[in-house]
């Protein structure tokens, strides 16, 4: 099997490389074009291709792959990609289009307008469509459903655990908590409005509490929180350490006692998936794809992200019971590798690949 893959970035938290690229990598022959240049070295057995961000150098260069290559499949993971692929094809090669499939990686809500719009076009076009997750298929518009409910598919996100347990037994003596550090939190994402890291430092300047919490992650709001961070007095410590490789995330969760997502969407988050595994205790937004996830009560703290008093007592239960937190570390990795398996995952993808090629017009 053939397979192009479509994305706008290709990086060390892009999901369509480390999930899906990745995991098919000695399985499908896969070619992988993004918009953005990619910065990290690419696995060699799978070709990647850039247009470094230009739109019109995009276009020329999937027009080009797709008169020259006759692929099984065509694997969409954003809506201005897919839109691209499609004005490519135009007007000749439009019966290239029963060969594709879209996945939505997020939750409809959390989308800008003109990614709505993007993904609505490509979902249309789309042979088949799939979502990270039932939450992010229920979050789809009834109005939008009308039009496309009869290709729809919901295949739950997964995580690779072997990656995690591959980097725990190295053993690294890179310690990324001060040593000194009484309760080691982790945050991690995107530093904006929609990952709400701010709801944390809010209820941080109206409780005192001997903790390091770091936060992994770069964006629009990264100033506006350092700002804030500094009013919190001691003994809280925080500190920003932007973008970082997956490796050293999964680091730093399999350090942490906690991890933290107030996040007000998503789509069904990989790095919580992560984090429950290496053996964080979770303290969690009421949102439904943290719903999704319901890693086990003993290991979770569920919250509403606008109310500071349950934030509050999230962190007065994790300081109460630091002890059994910490034993308790393993008992999150059963339930998560037989409910949120990449292997799993990839099963289901595989299913709609060879469905697809099973229904494909030569062209």
């Amino acid at each position: 099997m053939r397979l192009l893959r479509l994305a706008t970035t290709l990086n060390s938290t892009s999901a369509p490389y480390n999930q899906f690229a990745l995991g098919f990598k000695e399985s499908i022959d896969q070619t992988f074009f993004s918009l953005l240049k990619h910065n990290l070295v690419i696995d060699k057995r799978i070709k990647a291709f850039h247009s470094n961000g230009s739109v019109l150098k995009m276009f020329k260069l999937v027009k080009e792959l797709i008169s020259k290559n006759k692929y099984d499949v065509i694997h969409i993971h954003s809506g201005l990609t897919g839109v691209l692929f499609i004005f490519a094809l135009f007007p000749f090669r439009l019966g290239v289009l029963k060969k594709t499939i879209f996945t939505l990686h997020n939750s409809w809500h959390v989308l800008r307008l003109r990614n709505q719009f993007l993904n609505f076009i490509v979902m249309l076009a789309s042979s088949k469509v799939c979502t990270c997750g039932v939450s992010s298929k229920d979050s789809i518009p009834k109005s939008i459903n009308y039009f496309i409910g009869n290709k729809i598919q919901a295949i739950v996100n997964g995580f690779n655990h072997q990656r995690i347990d591959n980097i725990e037994n190295k053993k690294l003596k890179k310690i990324h908590f001060d040593k000194s550090s009484k309760i080691k939190m982790v945050c991690i994402g995107a530093l904006n409005q929609t990952k709400n890291q701010i709801a944390l430092l809010e209820v941080l300047r109206f409780i005192k509490i001997e903790a390091e919490i770091i936060f992994l992650g770069d964006g629009i709001n990264k100033k506006k929180l350092i700002a804030y961070s500094k009013n919190i007095l001691d003994p809280t410590i925080i500190k920003f350490k932007g973008i970082v490789t997956r490796d050293i995330a999964i680091e730093h969760m399999l350090e942490a006692d906690v991890s933290v997502s107030l996040s007000k969407g998503e789509g069904l988050p990989i790095a919580v998936l992560e984090s429950m595994y290496a053996g964080c205790f979770m303290i969690l937004s009421t949102i439904p794809p943290h719903k999704e996830v319901s890693p086990p009560s003993e290991r979770c703290f569920f919250v509403d992200e606008s109310n500071k008093d349950e934030i509050i007592n999230s962190l007065n239960y994790v300081r109460s019971n630091l002890k059994e937190i910490r034993e308790g570390r393993s008992q999150s990795k059963e339930y998560s590798i037989s409910t949120f398996s990449v292997d799993n995952m990839l099963a289901e993808y595989k299913k709609v690949y060879n469905s697809i090629c099973e229904d494909n017009v030569q062209y």
